[in-house]
């Protein structure tokens, strides 16, 4: 015998379709519901919106008329004190008033009597002058007399001093000139002393013909002779080995003699170095 089908197999189709109708109903409701509930939810917004709005307007109109009170009670305010000062600035000017014309009542009796006391002063200034003129007439007789005595004492002073002067100056010359003439003999044993001493360190280069070669050697040196730096500024005749011996010379040549005179004394040098 043949199994029975059941239901199920009979017609699976129209399960499934039932259970997808079924399915689809339940989800418009429940976006329904959603539907309503965002409605609310906005209502609800719009609604609280709208109080703080009316909130903010309440307290907006609030400050603004606190605001215009405020104005109104500094406008009463500042009109009181100009009355006040306006008050104040009269009573000032008419005080400075009363003062000025006090003061101009006590400088016309003071001009009054200052008048009356220059008046006797001039009195008595012009009987003094009288009397001082007498003696200023002689005082003059006897301060031209002096005057003319004193010049004629300076004129002999100064010629007494302008010999004196001439004579110093001369001695003066006479002195700087007797002071060079020691400096140039000193200078040039000073020059000979530093050229004899790097003359001796200096040792010719083999194979080098120097005859008629010459170097000018800037030096630069500290107290006491010391070296510090030495460059070769021009040579004429020999060759590079030359250049360099007479450099190594002046190393060589480190302390430098001491110059006879500390005025003779100078930091950078130009020696001028012949061989012969």
């Amino acid at each position: 015998m043949k199994p029975r089908p059941n239901q199920a197999m009979v017609d699976p189709v129209n399960i499934v379709k039932a259970e997808v109708i079924d399915g689809a109903a339940i989800e418009q409701e429940k976006q329904k519901i959603r539907d309503e509930a965002a409605a609310r939810e906005r209502k609800k917004r719009e609604e609280q919106l709208r109080k703080q709005r009316e909130a903010e307007e309440k307290k907006r109109q609030q400050e603004e008329a606190k605001k215009r009170e405020e104005e109104k009670r500094q406008a009463e305010i500042k009109a009181a004190q100009e009355q006040k000062r306006q008050a104040e600035e009269k009573a000032q000017k008419e005080a400075d008033a009363r003062k000025k014309a006090e003061l101009e009542r006590q400088k016309a009796e003071e001009a009054k009597k200052a008048a009356e006391k220059k008046a006797e002063e001039e009195r008595i200034r012009a009987e003094e002058n009288a009397k001082k003129l007498a003696e200023e007439l002689k005082k003059q007789e006897e301060a031209k007399r002096r005057a003319e005595e004193e010049a004629e004492q300076k004129r002999l002073q100064a010629i007494l001093e302008q010999e004196e002067a001439e004579i110093q100056a001369e001695q003066e010359r006479a002195a700087k000139a007797a002071r060079q003439r020691e400096l140039n003999t000193l200078l040039s044993q000073y020059i000979g002393a530093i050229q004899s001493k790097v003359q001796s360190r200096w040792r010719k280069p083999p194979g080098t013909d120097t005859s008629d070669a010459y170097c000018k050697v800037y030096v630069k040196q500290a107290v006491g002779g010391y070296i510090e730096e030495v460059a070769v500024r021009q040579c004429s005749g020999g060759d590079e080995q030359f250049r360099k011996s007479v450099e190594e010379a002046v190393w060589k040549s480190d302390p430098l003699p001491a110059p006879p005179d500390d005025e003779l004394f100078q930091r950078e040098l130009i020696i001028t170095f012949r061989p012969s």
